[in-house]
């Protein structure tokens, strides 16, 4: 108990100077900066005041030390510790992205991954520009419900009580509020993220700075935080149609009863204009902010802020049923039908308690059937939050709370990932000691590999000769200039083949080996191992450098177009006459803070059992880890090779030379 209130401490202290430190806050000290200076430069060259008096304007003792501002940094303060607390009880934006994703699947089976051959920047575009107009539409809606239905009301008023505004208002909100919000983005982003690896795979990313969406980092750069201030900046009212000013969101704020119901939008007011709830800042405004109907005799108390809106919100509700009001009736529907909503959305951990938690980055549908034959076998019910990234940093944020039992991966970039952050927990197990040869699972049996995929060469069957290509080496050599094409080299799956080559061949030689790779490329490195194998059918180049399992997608594929890619390839497995193809892994681990240790283990282990292993051949062409159990007949036509025995851990270890060796010849 003490070593969880000390872990439970620690994570605060990070979390609460997180908020100063990492991009994704309002309060990052970047962005602070930025509206400081966007602030002096409003006052000192647009309003004509002297520096000096500019800083005195700008940091006025009766603002920045008031009742309702001391409130503002103690209610930032509490509600990250009730956040943290609560977090873990509500659905994850990944889990219910997965359930989205899988529910896609089941109803329109033919439409999964349509439009996987779009351009990369296309679908980034795409998607950058739909998650911010869907998370910017529904903060608007959940606004206006929070100001026009009593109930909710009740809440957000804790809000609207600040009688002065600074930066740290933002964070001036009642804690169920803060759980409407935090349940919103899950569901936004869950729609978003599932939809749109749905329709094209998983190249779904976002333009972002520093790690925040490209849209919101401008926002928020460009002086987010004045909004919550005494600056008064008007856009002028062209803009201010389209973007919220500063001075329309200080309206917002305002007592005056002509602005009540103002300007909800958060970075757009075109919801506002459209929807008739937008007010102009025309000319500089003297404001009083605060709500009139406080009749506390402390509104800034703790009491207040966090107590007494429960108590109104009852008495809403005992008004509504003594006074038999159709209005009133009609907002309480209003109010439950949001509140049932949210019920359906939040999921509390205990429900998982002994169930198996898997956090994958494997798609859903790739693993769906190993889970319910292990669920067959044992009786145990899987549970899977998969996300394409981020899983490790959500663990890392859970710490002892996160549910997790097993992580699934692929590549052993992302499972040394796991592992340097002391993620896994050290398993020892006889069965998967057996069953995994060791240069395939970690020395300190923190992570395993389950399933091997060779990275091979794909070439012409028209155009390339038997025996042109013996060696991963060859294809730097001049006689293929102008004849290859590959993903970026920066992909994890190429920097593990740069690795192997810099294990077998030292820095220098894989230097110029891959500056040799770069020299004959056909086109610019771009898209994901299909592409490349379309290419070749198309004539843009006549070699590739693939995972074989691709081959095996292609040749199975629903879409005919895709198998005549595949009929006019053959695969080259390199260096058979010295260390061996070069092969990478599938893999997990069990959670360092598995409350189900023991059922995770026997997971891992069911995995590398024969029924298993040939799941993994079936079902996405992979090569299996366990010695003992053949490849299916369709990846034995393909041809039997020797693998690189080199301990795959070493791969991890050499991606940071190889990314140099990768940045440095432009790959």
């Amino acid at each position: 108990m003490l070593t969880e209130a000390i872990t439970f401490s620690q994570e605060y202290l990070q979390q609460l100077m997180a908020v100063f430190v990492d991009p994704r806050k309002r309060l990052f000290a970047g962005y602070l900066i930025a509206a400081l200076v966007i602030a002096l430069v409003v006052t000192v060259l647009v309003q004509r005041v002297p520096v000096r008096q500019a800083f005195r304007d700008i940091f006025q003792k009766r603002i920045w030390a008031s009742r309702s501002a001391f409130a503002d940094y103690k209610i930032g303060m509490i509600n990250q510790a009730i956040m943290m607390l609560l977090s873990p009880l509500l659905l994850s934006r990944v889990a219910l992205a997965t359930a989205v994703y899988f529910l896609l699947r089941e109803q329109f089976p033919k439409g999964a991954e349509i439009f996987f051959d779009t351009p990369l920047w296309a679908i980034i575009a795409a998607f950058t520009c739909v998650q911010f107009l869907l998370d910017d539409a529904t903060k608007y809606a959940l606004h206006r419900a929070l100001h026009q239905i009593p109930f909710l009301w009740a809440f957000h008023k804790t809000h609207h009580t600040a009688e002065t505004l600074t930066p740290v208002t933002v964070y001036r909100t009642h804690p169920v509020e803060g759980v409407l919000f935090s349940l919103r983005s899950t569901l936004v982003q869950s729609v978003t993220i599932s939809g749109f690896v749905f329709l094209f795979g998983n190249q779904v990313d976002l333009y972002t700075v520093f790690g925040v969406n490209v849209f919101l980092f401008l926002f928020n750069a460009l002086g987010s935080n004045l909004r919550h201030s005494h600056i008064w900046i008007s856009y002028g009212s062209r803009l201010e149609h389209i973007f919220m000013s500063p001075a329309q969101h200080q309206i917002h704020h305002s007592v005056d009863k002509h602005h009540f119901d103002r300007n909800f939008g958060a970075v757009l007011s075109i919801w506002d204009w459209m929807f008739r709830s937008l007010y102009l800042a025309k000319g500089v405004q003297n404001l009083r902010f605060g709500v009139d109907e406080l009749d506390q005799e402390q509104p800034h108390s703790l009491m207040a802020l966090y107590v007494t809106p429960f108590f109104e919100a009852l008495r809403w509700l005992k008004d509504m049923i003594l006074q038999k009001n159709r209005g009133l009736k009609a907002s309480l529907a209003k109010s439950f039908g949001i509140l049932f909503l949210l019920a359906v959305i939040v999921s509390p951990v205990t429900v998982f308690a002994n169930e198996l938690n898997v956090y994958s980055h494997r798609q859903p549908f790739l693993i769906k059937p190993f889970l319910e034959a292990f669920e067959k076998e044992t009786g145990t019910k899987v549970n899977v939050v998969y996300s394409t990234k981020g899983l490790a940093q959500r663990m890392q944020a859970e710490g002892m709370r996160s549910p997790a039992d097993v992580v699934l991966t692929v590549d052993i970039a992302r499972l040394s990932v796991y592992a340097d952050k002391d993620l896994f927990a050290e398993v020892n197990s006889d069965i998967l000691n057996k069953n995994i040869p060791p240069h395939l699972r970690d020395k300190n049996n923190k992570w395993f590999g389950l399933s091997k995929r060779a990275r091979v060469v794909a070439v012409a069957k028209d155009r390339v000769k038997p025996g042109e290509i013996d060696r991963i080496e060859d294809l730097a050599g001049p006689n293929w200039e102008g004849r290859i094409c590959s993903r970026p080299g920066s992909h994890v799956y190429n920097r593990a083949l740069v690795a192997s080559v810099i294990a077998a061949k030292g820095e220098e030689a894989a230097e110029k080996w891959a500056e040799g790779i770069v020299s004959n490329l056909a086109r610019r490195p771009q898209g994901n191992d299909r592409a490349q194998v379309k290419a070749i059918y198309q004539g843009q180049c006549d070699v590739a450098i693939i995972n074989s399992y691709y081959f095996g997608k292609l040749k199975t594929s629903d879409v005919p177009e895709q198998r005549e890619w595949a009929k006019g390839i053959k695969l080259v497995f390199t260096n058979q006459n010295d260390r061996g193809n070069h092969v990478n892994i599938s893999g997990g681990g069990v959670a360092k803070h598995s409350k189900n240790k023991e059922l995770a283990v026997k997971f891992l282990e069911f995995l590398t059992l024969e029924k298993s292993q040939k799941l993994y051949g079936e079902i996405n062409f992979e090569y299996p880890v366990n010695p003992v159990v053949q490849p299916t007949a369709e990846i034995s036509s393909w041809g039997s090779f020797n693998e690189d025995k080199l301990p795959i851990e070493q791969i991890a270890e050499l991606a940071p030379k190889a990314q140099r060796i990768i940045d440095k010849v432009g790959w």
